[in-house]
């Protein structure tokens, strides 16, 4: 309960401070596709991603293998969904560019972690789509931003990290991922001391 407890805390937090200060998922709302805001999304997301890393490196006490490999994760998967919000298009639906995102994160997490339960998979990508939607979709239902300016985009973004680190948190650790990382990084650590 407590390595649960402390994921869903770590991934809350890190994306709701990255929202309000890098506008985590990304500035959707541009007509044409921009490539030099994607790439320059990609450079913020991947310093939320790196920030979520590192809190979660720490809330669950990993080792530097594992947790790197987390922490890269995480870079790959919020990089990804920033770069894509900020280079995208309004011509195509954000539950699109969600989905994208939530694919890169599945992929993300069997590629770097090695995760290949095909459920756990599906979980992981889908409860991120689901968490950018609902952030989005919610923050618009309650009248974010309030005001045109970098506080109010601050607040929507932050909003937008709060929500879906909750349901991409809460999702996950009901499936077992952070036990499921733990897990493996005892059996790693055990073999490579000799245990």
């Amino acid at each position: 309960m407590t390595t649960g407890l402390a994921w869903m805390v770590a991934i809350t937090i890190g994306l709701t401070l990255g929202g309000a200060a890098l506008h985590f998922p990304g500035s959707y709302g541009s007509p044409a596709f921009d490539v030099t805001a994607g790439v320059f999304g990609s450079i913020l997301g991947g310093v939320n991603g790196a920030s979520v890393g590192v809190l979660t490196w720490i809330g669950l006490r990993l080792s530097r293998r594992a947790g790197a490999r987390f922490l890269t994760m995480m870079v790959v998967s919020v990089g990804v969904t920033h770069a894509i919000n900020d280079g995208s298009s309004t011509e195509l639906p954000f539950a699109l560019y969600a989905a994208i995102a939530g694919l890169v994160t599945a992929g993300a997490a069997g590629w770097i972690l090695g995760e290949r339960r095909p459920g756990l998979l599906a979980v992981i990508g889908a409860a991120w789509m689901v968490g950018l939607n609902i952030g989005g979709w919610s923050g618009n239902m309650i009248g974010l931003p309030r005001t045109e300016s970098p506080l109010g985009w601050a607040e929507e973004h932050g909003w937008d990290g709060l929500v879906a680190g909750i349901v991409w948190g809460l999702a996950t650790a009901a499936v077992g991922l952070p036990y499921s990382i733990r897990g493996r990084i005892a059996t790693v650590d055990g073999a490579l001391n000799g245990s």
